[in-house]
């Protein structure tokens, strides 16, 4: 069976007319004729009814007619898709973050993918700390990574993006709620509610650096597994949290998200390996050129 069969299938068979057809695929009548008996004999089934004056699908041609459109335009789609892959405007990109770092920054990058490039497939990692992504990123099995803090290794390339610092979470009615900046000593007198350690870049680690250089020591300090928990104690008035200022999209209604005066900024970046040259890759990167950079600026 041809793709040239079916064209001709199709062409007859919307145009009810073999003239007609043959002009509609620029080729002569005779050739339509032929493509059409080679089709019923490779078939075994008549598909049309015709005689000097009309033509008309029988029941078998007008049940091989979805199939047989269908069939050709996945053709003519994989053309396409080959045609344009060199473009960067077809392919897959799987996409690693960090939520407490780059959460803000991901659903900037997924928005403007969606608008400029929405035939882009996007898979979206689970959250990891950013010396998994970076192993990830390695290992090929994240195309890029949205992440916080040192994001340098053997054979990875980067973007720096915009630098984010550690913001003090709280219930609404806190006294320091409403202010502009928390300066650390002010920790001093308070519940702190912390996410677990864990070895590399963390919002835990950020916030112990900054106490230490301020030589404060919290009156309390809990501790959680996760980040639902921390932020249902903190909505609870329990003790405040910490998140970094480029999760202010995640902040619940009921919490404010306060820079802490004295802490260090931390970078975001995108981060791939910079083996993998591909269009869609050079697409994604020139996204966050000229939209995550320049907002953030």
């Amino acid at each position: 069976m041809e793709l040239r069969w079916l064209a001709a299938f199709v062409a007859v068979a919307e145009e009810l007319n073999y003239r007609r057809a043959a002009q509609r695929l620029f080729v002569a009548q005779p050739a339509v004729s032929q493509q059409i008996m080679n089709l019923e004999k490779d078939l075994g089934v008549r598909l049309f009814d015709r005689n000097k004056r009309s033509v008309k699908l029988t029941d078998a041609g007008a049940a091989f007619l979805g199939p047989c459109r269908e069939a050709l335009g996945a053709v003519e789609n994989a053309g396409l898709l080959a045609r344009n892959a060199g473009t960067g405007e077809y392919g897959k990109i799987r996409i690693g973050f960090n939520a407490g770092f780059a959460s803000d920054h991901l659903v900037a990058l997924v928005r403007v993918l969606r608008r400029e490039h929405h035939h882009l497939e996007l898979e979206i990692d689970n959250s990891r700390r950013t010396p998994d992504i970076l192993k990830l990123l390695r290992t090929d099995r994240l195309d890029i990574g949205l992440v916080g803090g040192p994001a340098t290794g053997p054979g990875l390339a980067q973007r720096a993006i915009s630098s984010t610092r550690l913001g003090v979470l709280m219930v609404d009615g806190h006294p320091l709620a409403g202010a502009r900046s928390v300066p650390v000593r002010a920790l001093g007198d308070e519940h702190l509610v912390l996410l677990e350690s864990a070895p590399g870049w963390s919002i835990r680690r950020l916030v112990e650096d900054s106490l230490e250089r301020a030589g404060v020591v919290p009156r309390e300090v809990t501790t959680v597994a996760d980040s639902t928990t921390m932020l249902a104690f903190v909505g609870a008035g329990i003790g405040v949290g910490f998140g970094s200022m480029n999760t202010i999209g995640l902040t619940p209604r009921q919490l404010a998200l306060v820079p802490l005066v004295e802490a260090a900024d931390v970078p975001t970046s995108l981060v791939w390996k910079a083996a993998n040259d591909t269009p869609a890759l050079r697409t994604v990167i020139r996204a966050v050129e000229r939209h995550l950079i320049a907002a953030v600026d």
